[in-house]
């Protein structure tokens, strides 16, 4: 997987389950957790594998040659990371340790970051041990069956597992380890030079606010991982009083007043309390202490400091009136309000740490060193609890805080790259398409043999400056972006289409109505300009359209067999089935509407001929299409028009075809939708059939989107 990170920020995006949050949990464990990797956490086509090693390790005799083979093997069986850097030759100082030779002139750097046994023998030794207690007892499952039974239990992974960082010469070779071996197994790897695992560290700074922040709850116990977000906004204000505002570290000239201060209370407030403890200390007298000799006596003594009066969740308050001496715990904010404050504190907190502000800079020994060069933020998910209108603005305020330093700002010393998964099509709305990264979901091939997600950048398709993906574009913005979040598309003609195939999906079709459909509404000129994008995100897409037949003339016609009619829908003509002749159109059978599957499964769905009283009848658009499909329905025949048309029909006067497409080329389609949505949610009982060609099609969505047997 390759993920390309944008200049100054990436949104991750995808549908449920698409791999968003791993990849922030990978970057994290890589980065910043190394021990957080877990045998669970390697791709589970390897697991077989290091289990048959496992197998190899048993023999006690096996020669060092052969033990150190297997190190190497098990280590390319396990997760690692490129790391690529773009850098000029001015900067070849920040990025020293990592600089592939003297020569280097400006550039790419890569690192490779690599999970490696630690000792192969230990391994095998410890091994060998857990498994000698189980020798010899086959007929009971007992731990450890295998190795990777082994070193899933407890800390065995990390303790036999640690990370290695390399020096990739790109100058040799492909710096994928996933394409670095072709069919025949023959090797391109580049060439690997080992450094220290502080290399990569001095170079980037990694950061990251997981989703799950539990606020609104008590302090919890503070984890290592990527999701331990577990604090309450005081705690929050207190920890980074602490790091950057206490003014009893390293104080300078303008903190001794509030120094002053501290300590007029801090005499007054011990007074106070060696009153109030005065019995008490008498009664602990009368118990024998501190009696004879040199024991110490006790005193109370108040200490008071900035920290202590953050300590309580009450230190954070709301005020809805200056005038007004009335205020709220922090509890009895709103979420969304309590989530803002929160991402805020913690992006002034990881930018203030980054930069060595206040009293940061000379409190902390890590810290004193020289400044990061790249300052990665990791951000997961920030729309939780947030109103919408303040999830589209989020992303930008988000990289300007973090920019908001005299040091920072438009300069180019110091980079900062913002990463943000998310599932709100808000956020998306308000970004730049060239900074999304799609996490595209794939069925297993004969190459990867497990289901897995590819990582699709925009920026390689909306840096086409064609006039349809100027179009698309603007068309997502104002209309809504979830087609970057659904399990599956559906595009419709009209205003009518929009109102009920959701109505059709919920009737007739619950395990669609159990997806994440996008539905959107686009004229048959336009759906086309859309092909480009949709093969991009590899997503099934259903395409309800129109026949929307013309004469030789190009004008409007009831559709007719034999008449050497064409459609004029660009869909048809441009996308699938790219067959402009309504003959062809209207024979073409149903395997023949699904679009060749190079990149994307796409069914295209349009008026079929249907049988009334042993008579083949045609529609041209959705309108006649719905009233064929439900003629004797008494809405309909409640029409005049409608009902005339049944009884020229019956007489053979007029085709139906024609005297439908009389009646709906002088419809107002807008009032036709509403009219016929008025209607169903009149009464429960009121509903009308999908027609043939629709149902086709979410029956053909319903199969695409259904879990695949596996041999």
């Amino acid at each position: 997987m390759s993920l390309a990170l944008g200049e100054k920020r990436a949104i991750l995006v995808g549908a449920n389950n698409s791999g968003k949050t791993s990849c922030i949990g990978a970057l994290h464990t890589f980065f910043v957790r190394p021990e957080n990797l877990r045998i669970r956490d390697v791709s589970k086509q390897n697991w077989k594998s290091i289990s048959a090693i496992g197998t190899e390790l048993e023999d006690e005799k096996i020669e060092k040659e052969k033990l150190d083979g297997l190190a190497v093997s098990l280590a390319g069986l396990l997760p690692s990371l490129d790391v690529t850097i773009d850098a000029k030759a001015s900067e070849a100082y920040k990025a020293r340790d990592i600089l592939p030779h003297l020569e280097w002139r400006g550039g790419s750097l890569a690192v490779r970051i690599a999970y490696e046994p630690e000792n192969i023998a230990v391994l095998q030794s410890d091994f060998l041990k857990a498994r000698s207690v189980i020798s010899g007892t086959e007929d009971v499952s007992l731990w450890p069956k295998d190795l990777f039974d082994y070193l899933e239990k407890g800390r065995n992974f990390s303790k036999h597992f640690k990370q290695s960082h390399y020096i990739l010469s790109l100058e040799d070779g492909n710096a994928s380890k996933d394409e670095s071996t072709d069919e025949n197994n023959s090797s391109t790897e580049p060439s690997l030079q080992p450094i220290k695992l502080s290399a990569i560290s001095k170079l980037v700074r990694v950061d990251v606010i997981s989703e799950q922040r539990g606020l609104g709850s008590e302090d919890g116990i503070e984890k290592n991982g990527a999701f331990s977000e577990k604090q309450r906004l005081n705690k929050l204000m207190r920890e980074y009083y602490d790091r950057f505002l206490n003014p009893e570290d390293f104080p300078e000239a303008a903190d001794l007043e509030v120094l002053k201060k501290q300590q007029e209370m801090e005499d007054g407030f011990t007074k106070r309390l060696e009153q109030q403890f005065k019995a008490p200390l008498k009664e602990l007298e009368d118990m024998g202490y501190p009696g004879i000799g040199g024991n110490p006596s006790v005193e109370i003594a108040a200490k008071i400091s900035g920290t202590d009066a953050l300590q309580k969740s009450s230190s954070v308050r709301y005020r809805f009136d200056k005038s007004d001496a009335d205020t709220l715990p922090e509890s009895y904010l709103g979420l969304g309000y309590q989530n803002l404050i929160y991402l805020t504190f913690r992006l002034l907190e990881f930018r203030d740490k980054w930069m060595r502000v206040g009293k940061s800079a000379s409190s902390d020994d890590e810290l004193a060193e020289q400044i990061e060069p790249i300052h990665l933020v990791l951000l997961e998910e920030p729309e939780v609890n947030l109103h919408a209108q303040v999830q589209r603005v989020f992303v930008a305020k988000a990289y300007e805080t973090l920019r908001n330093h005299p040091e920072l700002g438009c300069k180019s010393e110091f980079h900062t790259q913002l990463v943000v998964s998310t599932h709100s099509s808000h956020i998306v709305n308000d970004v730049d398409f060239r900074d999304l990264l799609y996490f595209r979901r794939n069925s297993h091939t004969n190459k990867i043999g497990m289901d897995h997600s590819i990582v699709e950048s925009m920026s390689d398709l909306f840096d086409d400056d064609r006039t349809e993906l100027k179009f698309v574009r603007k068309h997502l913005k104002l209309t809504h972006c979830d087609i970057f979040f659904a399990d599956g598309v559906i595009f419709v003609e009209g205003q009518a289409e929009r109102l009920l195939v959701p109505e059709f999906i919920a009737q007739g079709f619950d395990a669609l109505s159990r997806r994440y459909i996008s539905i959107l509404e686009v004229n048959g000129a336009h759906t086309h300009k859309y092909k480009d994008l949709i093969e991009k995100l590899g997503v099934a897409t259903l395409i309800i359209t129109d026949l929307d037949s013309v004469d030789a003339d190009g004008k409007s016609c009831a559709p007719e067999r034999n008449k050497n009619q064409k459609t004029n829908n660009n869909t048809l003509k441009s996308w699938h089935p790219k067959k402009p002749s309504i003959d062809d159109l209207v024979d073409l059978p149903k395997d023949d509407r699904e679009a060749e599957r190079l990149n994307a499964p796409t069914f295209v769905a349009y008026q079929k001929p249907i049988k009334l009283d042993d008579q083949e009848v045609l529609g041209r658009t959705f309108e006649d299409a719905l009233i064929l499909a439900n003629f004797e329905n008494e809405y309909f025949q409640q029409i005049d028009k409608i009902k005339d048309a049944k009884t020229v029909f019956e007489k053979g006067s007029k085709p139906l075809s024609k005297s439908l497409f009389e009646y709906v080329q002088k419809l107002t389609k807008g009032d036709f939708a509403f009219n016929c949505l008025f209607h169903i949610a009149e009464n429960d009982a009121n509903s009308f059939v999908a027609p043939e060609y629709i149902c086709e099609g979410l029956e053909w969505l319903t199969s695409e989107l259904s879990p695949k047997q596996t041999q």
